[in-house]
C-alpha cells in the first residue's frame, strides 16, 4: 500500500509568498528562469492566497494610489510593495530600472502599454505612442524582465471599488523613469512608502 504526500492545509500567505521569493533567489537561478518562478509563486498567492493584512490595505487620503511596503530583502535582490487603489486611481507613464512581477490581488487592473517611436539617442527625451491596453482581471499575473528591453506602461484602477496589486522588484522599489508623453521627456522620480510614514 502506496501513500501519498500529506498535502499543507496551510493558507499561502504573503509572508510564505516571500520567503519562496527569497529561496528562489538563493538558488542562482538564470535570471529569465528565477522570474518566472516568482511569477509562479505569485499566480499561487493572487488566486487562493490568504488575505493580505488589514495594515497593508491602508489607503492614503490624498495619494495618487497608496504604496505600502510589504518586504525589503536584506540582501537588497528583491522588494515587495501592496498598491492600493482607489477608483480609477492610476500611475504616471513610467518604466522601471529592474524585473519585476505584478499579481492583480483583486479588482480588475487597467494597463496601457507604450512604444518608443525615437531611438532614444537624445538624453532625456522620448517620443511614445500607445501599442496596447488591456485590463487585468484578479489573478493575473505580469512578469517582466529588466532592461535594456522597455517597458513603458502606465496601470490604474479599472473600476469604482477598490484595487490591490502586489509587485515584486529586483531592486528597492523606490525610483522609476517617468515619461511626459505631452513634453516628449522623461526623468527619473522618487517613489514613496505610504505606510512608512508618519
Amino acid at each position: 500500500m502506496t501513500t501519498q504526500p500529506a498535502v499543507s492545509a496551510q493558507p499561502y500567505t504573503v509572508q510564505r509568498y516571500v520567503a519562496d521569493v527569497a529561496a528562489i533567489m538563493d538558488r542562482n537561478l538564470p535570471l529569465e528562469e528565477a522570474v518566472k518562478e516568482i511569477a509562479n509563486a505569485k499566480r499561487r498567492f493572487v488566486n487562493g492566497g490568504a488575505p493580505l493584512p488589514p495594515e497593508l490595505l491602508k489607503q492614503h487620503p490624498i495619494a495618487p494610489y497608496t504604496r505600502n511596503l510589504v518586504h525589503r530583502d536584506p540582501k537588497d535582490r528583491f522588494t515587495v510593495i501592496a498598491l492600493v487603489w482607489g477608483a480609477f486611481q492610476d500611475t504616471a507613464v513610467h518604466d522601471h530600472f529592474n524585473w519585476c512581477v505584478v499579481g492583480v490581488v483583486s479588482g480588475c487592473a487597467h494597463v496601457v502599454n507604450y512604444e518608443r517611436l525615437d531611438d532614444g539617442s537624445t538624453p532625456g527625451k522620448a517620443d511614445l505612442r500607445v501599442s496596447s491596453s488591456t485590463l487585468q482581471p484578479a489573478g493575473a499575473v505580469a512578469a517582466l524582465l529588466p532592461p535594456p528591453r522597455t517597458n513603458i506602461h502606465k496601470m490604474c484602477n479599472g473600476g469604482r471599488g477598490v484595487m490591490v496589486s502586489l509587485h515584486t522588484y529586483g531592486d528597492p522599489g523606490d525610483k522609476a523613469t517617468a515619461y511626459n508623453i505631452k513634453e516628449g521627456s522623461y526623468a527619473s522620480i522618487d517613489l514613496r512608502f505610504h505606510n512608512l510614514e508618519p
